[in-house]
């Protein structure tokens, strides 16, 4: 037969145990500035004592807070969004070098083109000082390199583009045609 622990319940039947009593404070008048007697002040220090030694939780896993089970019940959900299953690698195993099929494709440069209006343009490209400083050198016979010889080339394409589109004429090509035309058709008797 298994022992059972014997429990005492206090019922009005059975007297009180020692333990048990509170000791009862004798209240003696004098207001709140009384001194406490030697015999109070030991009843408070008992008290005090019993009070400490019996300090922290009851021993077992039955005597577990109920608040401590529910937070250890309850689980965090996780926000799906966050994290990933998928092993991501932290070094480039191939450059330039197609692995399995996977090639990297070039990627196009696209040629910018400024969207200005063509009189913009155009008053840009006559204003431009270093394109004038090549003409400058041209005019005063020195050879330029081939890449400054390609950025005249292409900076007066451009500015005939422009003249074209705006219908504007070149002053300097009618005023040397006229007067070749005038030069030809005149008569030379006349400033004899």
């Amino acid at each position: 037969m298994s022992r059972t622990k014997k429990t005492r319940r206090i019922t009005d039947i059975m007297p009180a145990r020692k333990a048990d009593k509170k000791p009862e404070q004798p209240k003696l008048g004098g207001g709140k500035n009384r001194k406490p007697t030697r015999y109070e002040l030991d009843a408070k220090a008992r008290e005090e004592k019993k009070k400490r030694k019996h300090k922290g939780l009851p021993t077992g896993s039955r005597n577990v807070d109920p608040a401590e089970q529910k937070k250890a019940v309850v689980k965090e959900v996780k926000d799906p969004r966050i994290g990933s299953r998928k092993k991501i690698p932290l070094m480039v195993e191939f450059v330039n070098k197609p692995e399995k099929g996977q090639t990297i494709k070039p990627v196009p440069l696209e040629e910018y083109k400024p969207h200005l209006s063509p009189e913009l343009e155009l008053e840009q490209l006559e204003n431009n000082e270093i394109l004038n400083q090549l003409l400058d050198e041209i005019e005063a016979g020195k050879t330029l390199s081939a890449k400054d010889q390609k950025f005249v080339d292409e900076c007066l394409d451009r500015i005939d583009e422009l003249m074209t589109e705006l219908g504007i004429q070149d002053e300097d090509e009618d005023n040397g045609d006229a007067l070749l035309r005038q030069f030809e058709t005149m008569d030379i008797n006349q400033f004899r």
